[in-house]
């Protein structure tokens, strides 16, 4: 539940982060920083079996990790359409992450007579 939160704050964040970003090197920092902390919630998620969750948490959280290595998608439109899209991505999944979902029980097998 609580890294469904991050995830939602950590969307909301890259969604708005054009706005607070000054510099290119900040960019690049806010994306590696951000990418990493919603893979390690993409796990928590995992392992409460959300997994389309999880994995389009995932992508994401990836996508946005390398984009901080190309400096063309660190400042202008490209930055502001990679906010705004991964952004969205990632309050999708921290979203829909929310509630009771039924989880997987496992029985024992029947006994061979």
């Amino acid at each position: 539940m609580m890294s469904a939160l991050v995830i939602v704050v950590l969307g909301i964040w890259m969604i708005v982060s054009p706005l607070a970003i000054g510099a290119p090197a900040f960019a690049s920092w806010n994306s590696w920083v951000v990418g990493v902390i919603c893979a390690i919630c993409g796990t928590q998620i995992q392992r409460e079996n959300k997994v389309w969750q999880a994995i389009l948490t995932y992508i994401a959280s990836a996508c946005i990790f390398v984009a901080g290595f190309i400096p063309r998608l660190q400042g202008g439109d490209e930055l502001i359409g990679r906010s705004i899209i991964f952004g969205a991505l990632l309050f999708i999944a921290g979203v829909s992450s929310f509630g009771h979902h039924p989880t997987i029980e496992q029985h024992a097998a029947p006994p061979l007579r």
